[in-house]
């Protein structure tokens, strides 16, 4: 399934690390220090970024193991050192570093060009990601004159990808780092009609009501867990005459599929 290049590095990672002797992390007695990596490739840039998610930030390998991927592999754009200090499986912490390199890989999602630094969320498959946008803008059947809101928006490819037909989009998350690089692809694409904005999903609905009034169309794409409690009430409070919802989970969709449903809207 790996993108070529990630095996490769992947292979002479394994020798590297145990050459250089960095302990894995083990979350039974919290000893050790490597918790993850993280690969991201670009397809349109032939580019890997890595991120090395650590226990502890001392990390006295990081730069020997740095310069001898750069070395190796020429592809490699950037190292990327997380710090992960909490006992526990969580994969990321809240404090980056960069090793060597730059912390961003740029992809091209159809005429979109999109930043992603290291710990945002990003579709590994940009074709089929491409596909999926496209399909969005097929059901929202736009015509210039709607506003829409983009809920879970991450760095904000399906608002930029329905921004030509729209009058104006919103973008909500949660995640400071995901709302700054939207920001950034907005800029970087030379879109004006899009704001993002970073908070509670159901905080900024009910702000977004009251300042635009009228809203067309909602666009849901939440992370697995689905559209928490408060996100759904102020979703149901916009009494927008369209929704569409992006799923990665079966179990939670259903779950909200049957309370939009108890609201009187219909399933397509």
């Amino acid at each position: 399934v790996h993108p070529r290049p990630v095996n490769q590095v992947l292979g002479y990672l394994k020798k590297k690390i145990l050459e250089l002797g960095i302990e894995p992390y083990d979350e039974r007695d919290d000893s050790g220090q490597l918790r993850y990596l993280d690969f991201r490739y670009s397809f349109a840039r032939r580019e890997l970024s890595l991120t090395l998610v650590t226990r502890h930030r001392d990390f006295p390998q990081g730069g020997a193991l740095a310069r001898s991927l750069s070395r190796k592999f020429s592809f490699i754009n950037g190292v990327i050192q997380n710090v992960n200090e909490q006992r526990g499986n969580v994969i990321w912490g809240d404090r980056y570093r960069i090793i060597s390199g730059r912390d961003t890989l740029l992809e091209n999602i159809g005429s979109l060009i999109l930043g992603f630094p290291a710990g945002v969320f990003s579709q590994a498959n940009p074709s089929s990601a491409k596909r999926l946008y496209d399909l969005v803008a097929e059901m929202a059947a736009l015509n210039g004159l709607q506003t829409v809101l983009d809920l879970y928006c991450g760095v904000g490819p399906i608002s930029l990808n329905l921004a030509g037909s729209a009058r104006l989009v919103w973008g909500i998350d949660d995640s400071p780092a995901s709302i700054d690089t939207a920001k950034q692809n907005a800029r970087r694409n030379g879109i004006s009609n899009c704001r993002f904005f970073q908070g509670d999903v159901a905080g900024k609905l009910a702000e977004a009501k009251k300042m635009l009034g009228e809203i067309d169309l909602v666009v849901l794409n939440p992370p697995r867990k689905g559209v928490q409690p408060a996100a759904m009430e102020a979703t149901l409070a916009v009494n927008a005459p369209k929704l569409i919802y992006v799923s990665c989970n079966p179990n939670s969709l259903a779950r909200d599929l049957a309370k939009l449903v108890d609201q009187r809207y219909r399933v397509r």
